[in-house]
């Protein structure tokens, strides 16, 4: 095969280019450099918006949650790691995250409106426990029910005298005790018994004086006009002396009938009843004034009873009563009130009811004796109202205030009025409606966990503003511009342990340092 001479003479630098493209690969690994650059771009610009705490979905600042622990005796000891509290040792339990503020907020906003009314109790917030504290602190819980107010009111009621039968037993003379013939106390007398004979010369002389006047009026004496009045006015006023000395009329016509002096003055007894009081001993002398014998009719007796501030209004003259002794069982004695005292007693806000009952006596003596006790039972009249059980109220002396329970472990304070009660249970006039749910166990460490948040997140005044915080020595201890949040742990150690020794400055003492 012959080759041109043309094409055979040329040399590879005197060929004309040819048109080549790059090589292959070449824009793949372009595509592919430019794709790990732009990924590398946007996980720079995450770590750093993650880095600076941004939330790149709604532009918000979040924190990442922290697991903090706490001591279920003593809630003002957190602390971030596991350990055991410094006050009592006993081990600390992971503390449940806050709920966030609008977590639990009705979507109606009137019945939001009225339920923050309704849980506006000064010093106390809501709680929220998880379902392990729930059950740890024995919580029970019961519903508010309508139900039946009246029937009866029950109290207690103590036995005492009748005083309208009441009679103390003295003499207006002076004398000496020569016979006693009611010796023992608890004795029963009747009407116009002998109880004692006394001597006493002022009355022996008062009688001889009535004999002589007696004696001018006789028909031997020599009767004239002037004779006739002076002997009656004297007859008169010795008559008047004796009574003046309380010598019965009976006594002084059997003097005069018989016509002799009478040493010994017999005591008798004005009232049926018992002998319920003796100072009288034989021999011994008294005074005008000195009280020989008590003497009680217990044919009726009275029993004092005791009502509470909120019954008053429902107790009247005349209502109805009913008595039940625990030393006489099966019995029943029925009475009526028959006098409310007009004075209320300051320290037990107690208002004294008295009862009158009429007294069975056998050869035992009365069946009701003074001094016992017993339940009494009033008949009330019969309305409804909202009934909880009397536990689930907390009674500080200014305030009463329960707490509801919601779904989630959510509790709320509520302040309540209270109305009537009925054993166990107790009306709520106001504060709570039929059908929620009340804690009647466990009240009170809620209420202390509530005291201790509303003084920790400070507590805020109806108008918005914070409330003025009292004195404490946390203002001096601790540096509030720099560790507030130590400063508001020492008020909530001194609020949660107030009054109970050295256990507030333990719990301070367990506050990490450095405090200023």
């Amino acid at each position: 095969m012959s080759i041109p001479d043309d094409v055979g003479e040329k040399t590879p630098a005197e060929r004309p280019p040819t048109a080549e493209g790059p090589p292959r690969g070449v824009k793949t690994m372009s595509i592919v450099r430019w794709v790990l650059v732009v990924i590398t771009a946007l996980v720079a610009v995450g770590t750093i918006l993650i880095t600076s705490g941004v939330h790149i979905g709604g532009g918000a600042k979040s924190v990442a949650p922290v697991q903090l622990y706490t001591c279920p005796m003593h809630p003002a000891i957190v602390q971030d790691h596991p350990g055991e509290c410094p006050i009592c040792g006993m081990t600390l339990v992971p503390k449940p995250a806050a709920t966030a503020p609008g977590a639990a907020a009705s979507a109606d906003g009137k019945q939001a409106t009225a339920a923050d009314a309704k849980s506006a109790v000064a010093g106390l917030a809501a709680v929220d426990l998880s379902p392990e504290r729930i059950q740890l602190i024995g919580m029970r819980t019961a519903t508010v029910k309508r139900e039946e107010i009246g029937g009866e009111l029950r109290t207690i009621g103590v036995i005492g005298a009748n005083e309208r039968g009441l009679a103390q037993i003295n003499t207006r003379f002076a004398g000496w005790i020569q016979k006693l013939l009611v010796s023992e106390t608890g004795e029963r007398v009747r009407r116009g018994q002998a109880l004692a004979t006394i001597y006493s010369p002022d009355v022996l002389r008062a009688q001889q004086e009535l004999l002589v006047a007696r004696g001018w009026n006789s028909p031997n004496a020599r009767p004239t006009h002037e004779h006739d009045g002076f002997a009656a006015g004297l007859d008169a006023s010795a008559r008047r002396r004796l009574e003046l000395l309380g010598i019965s009329g009976q006594e002084i016509d059997e003097v005069l009938r018989t016509g002799k002096a009478v040493e010994a003055i017999t005591i008798r007894s004005p009232v049926d009843g018992y002998v319920v009081a003796k100072s009288a001993v034989a021999g011994v002398a008294v005074q005008p004034g000195t009280v020989l014998f008590e003497v009680a009719d217990l044919s009726r007796v009275w029993v004092t009873a005791e009502i509470y501030e909120q019954d008053f209004s429902r107790i009247h003259v005349g209502q109805k009563a009913r008595l039940q002794l625990t030393s006489l069982p099966g019995e029943t004695h029925t009475g009526k009130v028959s006098f409310i005292y007009p004075i209320l007693d300051a320290g037990s806000r107690t208002l004294r009811v008295r009862l009158e009952f009429k007294n069975k006596i056998d050869r035992d003596g009365p069946r009701l004796k003074p001094g016992m006790s017993g339940t009494v039972y009033l008949d009330l009249p019969r309305t409804t109202g909202l009934m909880a059980p009397a536990e689930a109220v907390v009674d500080t002396g200014e305030m009463h205030y329960l707490f509801v329970a919601k779904e989630g472990g959510h509790f709320e304070p509520r302040l309540v009025k209270i109305g009537a009660r009925r054993n166990d249970r107790v009306e709520i006039l106001s504060g709570v409606d039929e059908g929620e749910t009340v804690v009647t166990t466990g009240n009170f460490l809620i209420d202390s966990e509530s005291r201790l948040r509303a003084a920790i997140a400070g507590q805020t005044s109806p108008s918005g503003g914070a409330a003025p915080k009292p004195p404490s020595s946390c203002d001096t201890d601790f540096d509030g511009q720099k560790f507030p949040d130590k400063v508001e742990a020492c008020r909530a150690c001194e609020i949660q342990h107030r009054g109970m020794g050295t256990m507030v400055d333990d719990c301070k003492n367990a506050i990490p340092k450095p405090w200023r």
